[in-house]
């Protein structure tokens, strides 16, 4: 895979642990090896990862620094189409966790997020948020920027918006997108044409 630049998660979490490897891995090196696949919670990368060590366990939901003295060794990004089943069974409910400890982030995003076009502004991109729901949220975050997500509920009249988030970042991962508000979109070699045809907004890393 390439990419427009080089970003690096600094915390990944576990999805899927893999004591005996993925037979149906496309990394060759990955069929008969311990494999943990996580995701990153700044630029929600896709990370295929090997422990330094036979003797240790992984579980879904752990957490993992990748600094020098990391446990793991990182060895590819990977798309949402190489996932293993429990990994993408995993992946809604640890990413919802990730948007829960960044709460303060996201919901600064809803205070100044901004038009992508003349036609389209970027919360319109997310589920369940329409011209008429967008036009209050412009108006509420006028007369004081919102504090929570209960804040945000509460003053829009809209339901669950960690869920809301969490299902615009899978959409994200699946990729075909021209607009990634959150998730750092991959360019495969074959597809690297494409890079001119997408814009990574990247809200997390501007406003962390």
């Amino acid at each position: 895979m390439q990419r427009k630049r080089v970003v690096k998660e600094r915390v990944v979490y576990v999805l899927d642990y893999m004591r005996e490897g993925n037979p149906l891995d496309r990394h060759k090196f990955h069929r008969d090896k311990p494999l943990i696949q996580a995701v990153g919670e700044d630029y929600f990368l896709l990370l295929e990862l090997t422990p330094l060590s036979y003797n240790l366990d992984f579980f879904p939901e752990d957490k993992i620094e990748l600094d020098s003295n990391s446990s793991v060794k990182v060895d590819a990004h990977i798309s949402y189409e190489d996932l293993t089943s429990v990994s993408k069974d995993n992946l809604p409910k640890i990413l919802h966790k990730i948007v829960l400890e960044k709460e303060k982030v996201f919901v600064e995003i809803f205070n100044k997020a901004e038009p992508l076009t003349l036609k389209l502004h970027a919360l319109e991109l997310l589920p369940n948020i329409g011209k008429k729901t967008l036009r209050i949220i412009l108006e509420e975050r006028k007369k004081k920027p919102f504090e929570s997500f209960k804040d945000i509920e509460t003053r829009i009249g809209i339901k669950d918006v960690a869920s809301i988030l969490v299902e615009r970042i899978i959409k994200e991962m699946q990729g075909g997108e021209k607009y990634y508000l959150f998730v750092y979109p991959l360019v495969s070699d074959e597809n690297k044409r494409l890079e001119q045809q997408f814009i990574y907004v990247g809200y997390i890393e501007k406003l962390k």
